[in-house]
């Protein structure tokens, strides 16, 4: 605590940055293009994200300002049934990489049909969009979500949102351009069910409880067995709390037959309050390394989080559309957000006194986020983090190693929604 805010010039920089920003962007609005004689209209926005993350662990090297997002969106409308997305990436060092693009044709509101490279159909967490999310990051398990891929998907709702569905096949491999084998070539299956039981109820409380189910599975090969699972410190570095690939550290690979993942995920919202939880358990099968046969991989994670918007408004109504009504007769929108989560990785795929894996990691976030208008949003993320094995961070000079068995970590963020 003491060192994460003994500078304190550089929080002071940071807040009258944010606050240029946002008064020479104060005009800043998606672009919208409509065609008079045919009903193709075009929206052109974006979303950029400016971080300050501070570790207080001096002996980490990771405390910096960041371009967390630099993102191009484009989305359009052919006919009243059939739309269209494209989203770009222009932070890191893949730059201009093609994020989202997918064309989506709805039948009717029970079933609807989307192709191209999206989102694939896995968690609550997953489908937040990333500029709506309440935390700096998503939880330490979303490392071992499915990402985006390119694939074919149905999905529709029934009885008035209580009942939603999506089911997908996909290349398995991740967005385009990702790295592919020559072992298996077979489709991974995705399903996501949503179901809320109460949604036409009419007592108060119960409309807002909901449940659902995720399902992955699909053969693969070496090329796919990729876990890197990082707290929220560690994202944007090189640290991990736990890796496991074709080239590990942990022992050579040979061969693999399946990926699988599980995810189960529920909640209540209410008014301005909304409690969220999910667990997800996370497989490879037939797992086999030089040193004995194959057996599996085993990780599992869970969080829970309870949001609460501070100013009273009702957190089911939390969109762009319903901030911009709202904002124009209150100064924003405060919102409070506590997240538990817990990681454990196969302790049989860690090399003993390697220092370079733990079984199991503990953390805490506490975030609060102010929107002044529908288009920016400031972000503070205090996240604390205990790790049960200590983590091997570098060997100095005179041969003595340090270690890290925590992490503290403090994000500040401006947001612009365009």
């Amino acid at each position: 605590m003491e060192t994460i805010f003994s500078n304190k010039t550089i929080l002071k920089r940071i807040f009258i940055i944010q606050f240029i920003l946002a008064f020479i962007l104060n005009s800043a609005q998606a672009f919208e293009i409509k065609c008079p004689d045919i009903n193709h209209s075009i929206f052109i926005g974006g979303t950029f994200q400016l971080d300050y993350r501070n570790i207080s662990d001096q002996a980490r090297a990771d405390s910096r300002y960041d371009i967390r997002r630099a993102r191009l969106k484009i989305n359009g409308n052919i006919s009243n049934e059939f739309s269209y997305k494209l989203s770009f990436e222009f932070q890191g060092n893949d730059n201009q990489k093609l994020v989202d693009a997918f064309g989506n044709y709805v039948f009717n509101p029970g079933f609807e049909i989307r192709f191209g490279q999206f989102k694939m159909p896995f968690s609550r967490e997953w489908q937040i969009k990333d500029s709506d999310f309440s935390f700096a990051e998503r939880s330490i398990g979303f490392s071992l979500q499915p990402g985006r891929d390119i694939g074919l998907m149905i999905g529709g709702q029934f009885f008035d949102k209580t009942f939603s569905y999506n089911i997908g096949a996909f290349n398995g491999d991740g967005i385009d351009g990702s790295s592919r084998g020559n072992q298996k070539d077979d489709p991974e299956l995705a399903a996501r069910l949503l179901i809320q039981p109460f949604s036409l109820c009419k007592i108060p409380v119960l409309p807002g409880f909901f449940s659902g189910i995720s399902y992955t599975e699909g053969r693969i090969d070496l090329t796919n067995v990729s876990v890197d699972v990082k707290s929220t410190g560690m994202i944007g570095t090189n640290r991990s709390l736990y890796i496991l690939n074709s080239n590990t550290k942990f022992g050579v690979l040979l061969e693999v037959d399946k990926r699988k993942r599980t995810g189960l995920e529920g909640g209540l919202i209410y008014g301005p309050v909304a409690f969220f939880g999910e667990y997800q358990r996370y497989q490879y099968i037939g797992l086999k390394s030089v040193r004995e046969e194959g057996v599996n991989a085993n990780f599992y994670s869970w969080y829970t989080s309870l949001i609460i918007n501070l100013t009273g408004d009702p957190i089911n109504d939390f969109s762009q559309k319903e901030i911009k009504e709202k904002t124009k007769t209150i100064p924003g929108i405060l919102q409070l957000a506590l997240r538990r989560e817990y990681f454990s990785g196969d302790s049989h795929w860690i090399m003993d006194n390697a220092f370079n894996a733990t079984r199991e990691a503990d953390a805490y976030s506490l975030a609060l986020s102010y929107i002044v208008k529908p288009y920016y949003k400031f972000l503070m993320d205090y996240t604390v983090t205990d790790i049960s094995d200590p983590i091997r961070i570098r060997i100095n000079p005179d041969g003595t190693i340090e270690y890290m068995s925590s992490e503290t970590s403090l994000t500040l963020r401006f947001q612009i929604n365009f």
